[in-house]
């Protein structure tokens, strides 16, 4: 039978680089308006090539290091949903949830699916972990509103952010794009703020509802 696995130090580290991720999301946007100033600029004859060349340069840090908060916030993000549901499981049966732990890493990845399996998986830990619906089977339990508005924004930051790549071909803007491309990653940028304030809110709640004393079961009762 396992133990109940730690879930808050893995929480704090998955909410700090959520927020990173954030604030590297409007520090790219900025970078992108930096790149339309600059290129209009020189377009005019205000200012010359140089404005562009520091707007590359500051543009390549921007998206660089958000490519690797991304990264980061991702891996520890699902370390802590693994560990979340395994405790999950000792709370509730293992087969009452809709899918299985496979699922907590391969959801994230598997194209299709992905718009739809990483929410079931946050729900049903959500529903088994919390401590007013217990005694209910797991399906029976309600979603709360949070999950639903983390993932909105989450999908809608995801589709932002690919519209955003689509103004690029072989990491250069295509001619013209400019705008678009700085009105798409401030887009993006928006909706990774209501992303991140509602997915460390959902960590936060979680861990909590973990951190309290329940009566455990497991799947070999």
């Amino acid at each position: 039978m396992e133990h109940f696995r730690p879930v808050r130090g893995l929480g704090r580290a998955a909410s700090a680089l959520i927020w990173l991720v954030a604030i590297a999301n409007v520090a790219n946007a900025a970078s992108d308006w930096f790149t339309y100033s600059a290129i209009q600029a020189y377009r005019t004859r205000i200012d010359s090539a140089g404005a562009i060349i520091t707007a590359e340069r500051i543009n390549l840090v921007a998206s660089a290091s958000l490519s690797l908060l991304l990264l980061a916030a991702g891996i520890v993000f699902i370390l802590w949903t693994y560990n979340a549901r395994v405790n999950a499981e000792r709370l509730t049966y293992a087969a009452e949830h809709r899918r299985s732990r496979t699922w907590v890493w391969l959801s994230w990845f598997v194209p299709f699916v992905n718009f739809w399996f990483p929410k079931q998986v946050i729900d049903d830990i959500w529903r088994a972990s919390d401590p007013r619906q217990q005694g209910v089977p797991l399906r029976q339990r309600m979603q709360h509103r949070l999950t639903t508005q983390w993932w909105t924004a989450f999908v809608l930051m995801w589709i932002f952010e690919r519209a955003y790549l689509r103004t690029y071909r072989l990491g250069v803007p295509i001619s013209d794009t400019f705008l678009s491309t700085a009105i798409f990653s401030s887009l993006a940028a928006a909706a990774g703020i209501v992303a991140a304030i509602s997915a460390v809110q959902v960590v936060r709640r979680i861990t909590e509802f973990q951190s309290t004393p329940h009566l455990v079961q497991s799947s070999s009762d």
